[in-house]
């Protein structure tokens, strides 16, 4: 498991994580003060465990020779061992008679000597030399028999406690504790991420609402409690804001429909005038009007999901009728429309009526930008066939483009091309800044992309790219 999240945003994951292992890093802290208390306050105690694990730990090292007298053959590592404790002596005999083994304690040779009956295993302290010690006689069980051990040692230091302190925690308690610890830290990060598995799903159910589509919300079962409210007041906001966005919609559906009965009107009324200078420039402002009506009834349909793609329609048919209908537009302008696509039909799946007026807006674009004299072009590719399934081959994308010889479209401007009302540079101009948004919002319904960039020579490139289908039967109908 990794920590991703940034520290704006951290998880919760890790969070219980470090809180539950900081809990028992305290835990243990707090065992460690509790030994090294009661180690300070019963300093003999821990005396007598000292010794007493050395003398268990002398069963080991007994040794008998060829006429079986007991010995001892200590290791390196035990005799650095007692040597570092302060006042050590050692005394051990057989139990079964015999003198002490050689090399011990002459003070400590009259407790493990004598006859079995008198001897008794003691605990105590005395004064050696005017200092307190501590000492054990025990027997100890070897595998050459049983044997007598004496041991005594000087009062332990605050240094040696914390050393059997330290040793009791790691070879004790840290055993114990730390197969707990990473236990109940994998249990609680399995179930946080379980917990937070409801608030994923719901985040992709939320990343998915469309403003397009109505009734998105975020399904309430599984919620955990404590998330609810929140599930069920996000789901409120979006009902208020799908209850405003209908508001506009149906607003600028009204308007647009208002409007197009005075621009009759007034484009009647101009036509019943007598010749005068300003008529040509108040037809052309009608002609702006009546554009920009027809441009937000089309954003109205397309907001309110009206437009149906459920034909298969000849994608160079559509152009062809547009660019017929484009052709007078484009000669009174001094500019010309051409087509270059292949012979053969290209079908792809969608709305004649929606793609057509997509494409009139590109070209209308194209136009405005073109220098008087220029030619906007409308390519079609030829789409990549693939195998056949069934009679049916499968889906394959084609690619139309726009292009002309303006100024081309600027790296900055890219961004927010197809963004609606936004014109870039040209907030001077004629256009009204909805063109190229329906474009966006028309091909993305097609399941299509549009893109744009700058034109090697000069001039700008719309490229539209959509999914086709080629059939063996006859052509359908055009939507």
């Amino acid at each position: 498991m990794l920590q991703t999240a940034s520290h704006r945003h951290p998880s919760l994951e890790w969070k219980l994580i470090r809180r539950l292992s900081l809990l028992y890093v305290v835990a243990i802290l707090g065992v460690a003060t509790i030994d090294l208390v009661v180690a300070l306050v019963n300093r003999e105690i821990e005396s007598s465990y000292q010794l007493n694990d050395l003398a268990d730990g002398l069963r080991d090292f007994a040794t008998r020779d060829a006429k079986g007298a007991l010995g001892m053959l200590l290791p390196p590592a035990f005799q650095r061992q007692i040597a570092a404790i302060p006042d050590f002596q050692m005394a051990v005999a057989d139990a079964a008679g015999g003198p002490p083994v050689a090399g011990g304690s002459e003070r400590l040779a009259p407790l493990v000597s004598g006859p079995v009956a008198s001897w008794t295993a003691v605990q105590f302290s005395q004064q050696v030399a005017g200092r307190p010690v501590q000492g054990i006689v025990r027997l100890v069980a070897t595998p050459v028999g049983e044997m007598r051990v004496a041991m005594i040692r000087g009062r332990p230091t605050l240094s040696d406690i914390v050393i059997w302190v330290c040793q009791e925690v790691t070879f004790e308690v840290l055993p114990v504790v730390l197969p707990v610890m990473l236990l109940t830290v994998l249990i609680g990060a399995v179930t946080v991420r379980r917990a937070m598995a409801p608030l994923k799903r719901l985040s992709a159910v939320a990343g998915a609402i469309d403003p397009r589509h109505a009734g998105g919300r975020l399904g309430e079962d599984g919620v955990p409690w404590e998330v609810l409210p929140l599930v069920q007041a996000v789901n409120r906001a979006i009902g208020r804001i799908e209850l405003a966005l209908q508001q506009q919609r149906r607003m600028t559906a009204n308007a647009a429909h208002e409007l197009r009965t005075p621009l009759a009107i007034l484009r009647a009324r101009l036509d019943g005038l007598p010749e005068c200078p300003s008529q040509a420039g108040l037809d052309r402002d009608v002609i702006r009007l009546t554009r920009l009506v027809e441009q937000l009834m089309a954003v109205s349909r397309l907001e309110a999901g009206q437009v149906v793609v459920d034909g298969v329609i000849d994608l160079v048919r559509v152009a062809r009728e547009v660019l017929a209908d484009a052709a007078p537009l484009a000669m009174a302008r001094g500019r010309a429309v051409e087509l270059v696509a292949p012979d053969q039909t290209v079908m792809v799946p969608g709305n004649a009526l929606a793609l057509g007026d997509a494409l009139v807006n590109l070209i209308d674009n194209a136009l405005r930008y073109t220098p008087e004299g220029g030619t906007v072009e409308v390519v079609i590719d030829s789409p990549v066939t693939g195998g056949e399934s069934g009679g049916e081959e499968a889906p394959h994308r084609v690619v139309l483009e726009v292009c002309d010889r303006g100024p081309g479209v600027a790296e900055a401007d890219r961004a927010q091309l197809f963004e609606p009302f936004w014109r870039g540079r040209d907030q001077h101009g004629k256009g009204s800044g909805l063109g190229l948004a329906i474009v966006a919002e028309t091909i993305a319904i097609h399941g299509g992309t549009v893109s744009a960039w700058t034109r090697p020579g000069g001039g700008a490139v719309f490229r539209v790219e959509l999914p086709t289908v080629q059939k063996k039967a006859p052509v359908g109908s055009s939507g």
